[in-house]
């Protein structure tokens, strides 16, 4: 499976609460179905998180394919570029990931739960294969022994993305914890320090991260409530 991610910031000039009560209805993903669309979601910036400032995007939308030639089709299909570029977005902040799902922590996620999106870039000293495995087979099993993660998910950026070296970033470190109190526990665990001590031997700098609620957009049969505001 291959996974086509946007991640954005609302139009400059928009408010948070209007933007997040009409991004939703907003979504449609309708286009996509003809190139195999399998599964859509959309994560919103917890309205807590504003409270320290801007978070660096305000959703991440998650589109679902059999195989990397289709999302590749998806993207040149016209009306899915006009969905893709919604108004209620700022085109400069849209960002694009065709990535590869490695599971490095099995297990369900519960509703509600919080997500954490993590947008990772690699020490530039390493090359890529270097740093895909040793993200998967070293730092993800450390990361895997926090106890609070419901799931974890590392998102490699797929062989044609690799190849074009025109992502802007590397992946993205995806965990699910039961709310923000857990997050909060895990990181305060032996864990979570010797995996934070470990980022600097296969990352570049710190991590910037966004703490999301999710919900179902495509198919719209099954889409689900979230809680929008847990803290």
């Amino acid at each position: 499976m291959t996974t086509l991610v946007r991640l954005a910031k609302r139009h400059p000039g928009a408010s948070i609460d209007d933007f997040r009560s009409r991004i939703d209805r907003a979504t449609d993903w309708s286009s996509a179905q003809p190139h195999g669309l399998r599964s859509a979601t959309q994560a919103l910036t917890l309205a807590g998180a504003y409270r320290a400032g801007e978070p660096v995007c305000d959703v991440i939308d998650e589109l679902t394919f059999d195989d990397e030639a289709s999302a590749a089709a998806c993207l040149a299909d016209p009306a899915f570029h006009h969905a893709w570029s919604s108004p209620l977005l700022d085109p400069a902040t849209i960002a694009r990931l065709v990535i590869e799902e490695h599971v490095a922590k099995p297990g369900p996620a519960h509703d509600p739960f919080v997500k954490n999106y993590e947008l990772v870039t690699k020490r530039p000293d390493l090359d890529r294969a270097e740093f895909d495995r040793y993200w998967a087979q070293v730092h993800g099993p450390l990361a895997a022994k926090i106890p609070t993660i419901r799931r974890y998910v590392q998102a490699h950026l797929s062989p044609n993305t690799r190849d074009r070296g025109t992502a802007p970033y590397d992946g993205l470190a995806i965990t699910w914890f039961d709310d923000v109190a857990a997050m909060r526990a895990g990181a305060a665990t032996e864990a979570y320090a010797r995996t934070r001590a470990d980022e600097a031997n296969f990352l570049a700098g710190e991590l910037p991260f966004v703490i999301t609620t999710e919900r179902t957009t495509f198919p719209l049969a099954s889409r689900r409530s979230r809680l929008l505001a847990l803290f």
